[in-house]
Parts: C-alpha cells; sequence; structure tokens
C-alpha cells in the first residue's frame, strides 16, 4: 500500500468521492429534461487531474466502463493546449465521437476540470444517453453503413471556456438536431451536475488538504487494484473458451456475428482474447474498444466480489487483446450506435460463459438481451417532435443458490435503469400503453430459474408513425443461456397488431411505419436458469404456479412436478415417480 496513507482517511475520502458521484447523479436526475435521462440512462465519474478513475455512479455501467477512454481522448487531443497551460477553471468539454474514446454517439460525455486554489486536482465528468444525436434516424439507425450515417460526430472540443459559453459549438451541435431543445437542456443538467461536483471535490480538498487527499485516493487505488487480482486469483488457472453471437449488424448484415473469448487465468491475471472475433460489419452494431473494455468489466464484475470499486486499480488488473477492424474493436468508418446493447450483451455473455467453464458455482447463467420497439415522429396534438421507447424490462440469469430477478433488464444496465411512468409515456407520444405484464414461462427452468421476461402491449394512436424494432437475442442461437444443467430462456420476440387484422413479425433491427389503431406487442426473454429443473423443490415450483409465473405444464414437463388439480399442491408420489422415470439427465 502507499506510504504515508492513512488507512481511515483513506476510507473516509473514498467514501466521500462516491457520495459526490452520487449527488452528481441525483442532481442530473431532479433536473433532466428527456425521457431517456429519466430512466436513469445516464452515469457520473471523478477523475484525478492525472486521469485516474476514483469514483462513480454507474446507474448504466456500459456507460462507466468507458468514461476512462473519453477522457483519454480530451486529454490527448488538447495535450499541447494543456500542457502550454490553455486549461482554465470554467472550462467544459464535450465528446462524443467513437474514434476519440468515447463508446458509441448517443453517450455524449460531459467533462469539467476542477481547480483548487489556482492548481488542475479533479475531473468531475458527466455521460448521458441522449434522446436525439442526429443521423437519418433518432436515436438509432438501423441502416446505417458508417459512422457519418450513424449519427452526428462531435470530437472533444470546449463547450465552455473560462465559464463562457461558446455559443458557435452549441449552435454547431443541435442546429443537427431534431429535439435542439432537449439535447440542450439534458447538456445543462450534465454541466450542472459537473458543477455541483466541481464545488464537492473543492470543499473535500480544504476539509483535509491536498496531500493527505491525494495519498488517500493512491491508497485506495491500490487497494483496488489488489482486491480485483486477488477475485481472480480464485478461479482455477487454465485456459477456457466461449463463443456468443449477435444476432445481426443491422439492415445490412443479416447474418449472427461471433464474438469468440479466450480467457486464461495464471495465478491472479486474467487475459480476455478477443482477436479470433469476427471481422467489423456494415452495419451500426460494431463495439468500440471502449465499449469492449466496459463489457469485460461488467462481465468480471458480475461474477466477483459485488462490492469491488470500479477504478482504474481495478481495470489495471486486467488484460484485454482485440484485433482492430473486427466486431469488438470497429475502426472508422465503422457504424457503432447499437454497440452498446447487442455487442456489450454478447461480450459479456463470453465473459460468463468462459468463467463457468472455470467454476459453474460463481458464474451468471445469460440475462435477457436489449429487445424494444421505439417510436419518433411530429406529435399532431402539440406540433412538436417526440421520441419514445418502450420497455425493456427482460428476467436476469440465475446463480447458485438464486433465482434470476424479474424484468429487470438486460446486463448493459445490471439493474440499474427505470421504467418510465406509463403517464408520462402517453404524455410525451400519441401512444396509449395497453399492459405491461410478467410473461408466464418466459424464464430458463433449473434447480434455481431465470428471472421473468415480461410482455408489453401499446397502441399507435396517429397514422403513419416511424417505429423502430431494435436489439438482439431473438434468435435459438442468442436466447439466454443456461448454466450447469439449466434450461435456455425463450427468445425475445415482437409482434404487431395492425389495426386492419394483420399480423407481422418485424425482424430485429428495422425501421417500421405503423397506423393509429396498430398494437405493438413486445415480448422480452427471461434469464436462463442454473442446475438441473428436476432438482428443483416440488414446493417452490407449485409456489411459481400458484403466482402465476410457471404454468401447470411447464411444472409437469419441465420440472417434473405433479400437482393436485384441486389444492396445487404437490402430489409427492406422482412427482417422483415422473422424476424417476425421466430419461437420465
Amino acid at each position: 500500500m502507499t506510504a504515508g496513507a492513512d488507512p481511515v482517511l483513506a476510507g473516509i475520502v473514498d467514501n466521500r468521492l462516491h457520495a459526490i458521484a452520487e449527488q452528481m447523479a441525483q442532481a442530473m436526475l431532479r433536473s433532466c429534461r428527456s425521457m431517456v435521462f429519466q430512466s436513469r440512462d445516464f452515469v457520473t465519474g471523478i477523475f484525478t487531474a492525472r486521469g485516474e478513475w476514483v469514483a462513480t455512479k454507474d446507474y448504466i455501467p456500459v456507460l462507466a466502463g468507458s468514461l476512462p477512454s473519453a477522457l483519454a481522448g480530451v486529454t490527448g487531443r488538447f495535450a499541447a493546449e494543456f500542457a502550454a497551460g490553455d486549461l482554465h477553471e470554467g472550462d467544459v468539454f464535450v465528446l462524443n465521437d467513437p474514434y476519440h474514446g468515447n463508446n458509441h454517439p448517443p453517450d455524449i460525455t460531459i467533462l469539467k476540470p476542477v481547480f483548487h486554489r489556482g492548481t488542475h486536482r479533479f475531473w468531475a465528468v458527466t455521460k448521458g444517453h441522449h434522446a436525439d444525436t442526429g443521423g437519418a434516424v433518432v436515436g438509432y439507425n438501423p441502416y446505417a453503413r458508417d459512422c457519418w450515417e450513424d449519427a452526428l460526430r462531435i470530437p472533444p472540443v470546449r463547450l465552455h471556456h473560462r465559464g463562457r459559453r461558446q455559443r458557435d459549438v452549441w449552435d454547431l451541435i443541435l442546429l443537427n438536431l431534431r429535439l435542439p431543445d432537449v439535447v440542450e437542456a439534458d447538456l445543462d443538467c450534465q454541466i450542472g451536475a459537473a458543477t455541483l461536483g466541481e464545488r464537492e471535490l473543492v470543499a473535500l480538498l480544504d476539509t483535509y488538504g491536498v496531500e493527505p487527499v491525494e495519498e488517500a485516493v493512491a491508497y485506495q487505488l491500490e487497494a483496488s487494484r489488489r482486491h480485483m487480482r486477488a477475485e481472480i486469483g480464485r478461479l482455477p488457472d487454465g485456459v477456457y473458451r466461449s463463443v456468443r453471437h449477435l444476432d445481426d449488424g443491422g439492415a445490412h448484415h443479416r447474418e449472427p456475428i461471433a464474438v469468440r473469448l479466450e480467457l486464461t487465468i495464471r495465478g491472479e491475471s486474467a487475459l480476455f482474447d478477443f482477436t479470433g472475433s469476427d471481422p467489423q460489419v456494415v452495419g451500426y452494431a460494431n463495439s468500440t474498444l471502449a465499449n469492449t473494455t466496459a463489457a469485460v468489466l461488467i462481465g468480471l464484475l458480475g461474477v466477483t466480489d459485488p462490492t469491488q470499486r470500479r477504478t482504474s486499480g481495478a481495470l489495471a488488473a486486467v488484460d484485454i487483446r482485440t484485433t482492430p477492424g473486427t466486431i469488438v474493436h470497429a475502426v472508422e468508418p465503422a457504424a457503432t450506435s447499437l454497440c452498446t446493447l447487442t455487442a456489450c450483451e454478447t461480450i459479456v455473455e463470453t465473459v460468463w460463459a468462459a468463467v463457468g467453464q472455470a467454476d459453474p458455482a460463481v458464474t451468471n447463467a445469460a440475462w435477457c438481451r436489449g429487445y424494444t420497439f421505439a417510436a419518433m415522429g411530429v406529435d399532431a396534438r402539440t406540433g412538436r417532435p417526440f421520441a419514445v421507447t418502450g420497455a425493456m424490462k427482460g428476467g436476469s440469469g440465475a446463480t447458485a443458490g438464486f433465482d434470476g430477478w424479474d424484468a429487470v433488464g438486460p446486463p448493459v444496465a445490471m439493474g440499474g435503469g427505470r421504467e418510465i411512468d406509463v403517464e408520462l409515456h402517453e404524455l410525451t407520444a400519441p401512444t396509449t400503453v395497453l399492459s405491461q405484464e410478467y410473461e408466464i414461462d418466459s424464464a430458463g427452468a433449473g434447480r434455481w430459474r431465470g428471472g421473468l421476461g415480461a410482455v408489453s402491449r401499446w397502441r399507435i394512436d396517429q397514422d403513419d408513425l416511424s417505429v423502430l424494432c431494435i436489439g438482439s437475442g431473438a434468435l435459438d442461437l442468442t436466447a439466454p443461456f443456461g448454466v450447469a444443467g439449466g434450461s435456455t430462456a425463450p427468445a425475445n420476440r415482437g409482434v404487431v397488431h395492425h389495426a386492419d387484422g394483420r399480423i407481422s413479425h418485424p425482424p430485429t433491427n428495422c425501421l417500421l411505419r405503423l397506423d393509429r389503431g396498430d398494437v405493438v406487442e413486445i415480448h422480452t426473454s427471461g434469464g436462463g436458469g442454473f442446475g438441473d429443473p428436476f432438482d428443483r423443490p416440488a414446493e417452490a415450483v407449485a409456489d411459481d404456479v400458484r403466482d402465476g409465473l410457471v404454468s401447470p405444464t411447464a411444472a409437469r414437463d419441465v420440472y417434473g412436478v405433479v400437482l393436485d388439480p384441486i389444492t396445487g399442491e404437490p402430489d409427492t408420489a406422482a412427482t417422483d415417480a415422473r422424476r424417476a422415470a425421466a430419461p437420465s439427465r
């Protein structure tokens, strides 16, 4: 550990830094404009002046894991200016370009230097998914062939200089958007949160002094590195290989795309080698290196001690190798907007599948993948543009000893997202939410079952609306896998009930035109199961049937549990006989 550091003070400072990140996040939640931010699709972070990641509030972990590369993009672009002293109190920088350190274009990063008595000491950083970042389609463009069709590219630039708003930069960004007022308000929300962080960090330095705080930060970073290495050391040495697939790359690439991982564990070191993955594609599902790094961190933190801090110390314990020009390390001009969903989920699954080979007891069965519909256009009621997304709430995978969480969402958020109020959905867009509910038999069966998926239905209340179907996990190949004999969960699927009586099943990653009275039906998968379903206690299966989570048919055919048709209680003799007569499992 760092010589001279006070361990007690180090703990106090560490907790205070994370509390400041939490304060920043709460400020964003209370002052944001868009429905996307209200769903908590944002993160905050604190970095030292040297670029060390020391604290975060990661509602959406895939955003948090790419903060270090975003900061590196800014400091790299302005290296000469900063060296010449052109970094000032009141400066604010902005970035969304995936080829300047960002993860994907919809997530815009705001970075503010924090000065204490004239010296640069910290960075306060916020990143959020914006309702509009330009391009041919609001939000996601499944027809994008390159990064220019994908979205407006914002390289590292100053939004504020010495506290003054750079109006020309603001105009250049906002004039390229369909929802400029919403985006401007959310950018101001991010800047306000960073300013709050700046104030609290200055107060921290005033309270404890610069040198003690810097020593405490160094102590905690080293502790974080050691913690991660110790967690890796719990896994048996070996080489473990896994392959998972994206459904497709968008409208121009309708074939599954393989992510291949070779995980090597040696003592307290872990090498994540993705060099055998498929080439990048013409489409918007390609992953940037920043996104791949974030996904690996999600996967690793999901199977190790959950109390670990997300810091540069933890990242330093991990070695990630990729080949530029592949699906996990896209190079310009590849489109990348969908990568924080489909590519991230696929990468996380490869990590969990590989770790499951090393030690099934510590891994997860696969979670649902993100899959939803989004509507956009001009609301005839108000004359204002809008964009709204349906529920994205599938189940998490089971683990040894625990069922999965129901309708918690995909692993990119790890449960950190929040469902938007139905009333707000209907106020914002010409739609009516008809129902949102758990879907029976949507979880992968097992000794511990996966979390349930959901089905949501909403009606289009205006003619000729653009509706996107986006996501992954709609193929048997990409449905959430089970572990240690657990069952795979059903795949995602979408149905459109047209007002004229037709029923259609749109493919993933396509753009539809729907009319008044059409009903969109979104079925999100549950999580995979863990362990043999026949080992699940009959009483637990009966409880699930009683609660409407498992059907009596599935109880009998999948779990081998026969229920009394009157009382609903397990018929012990019939259950034992059915399970005993089943083929060897």
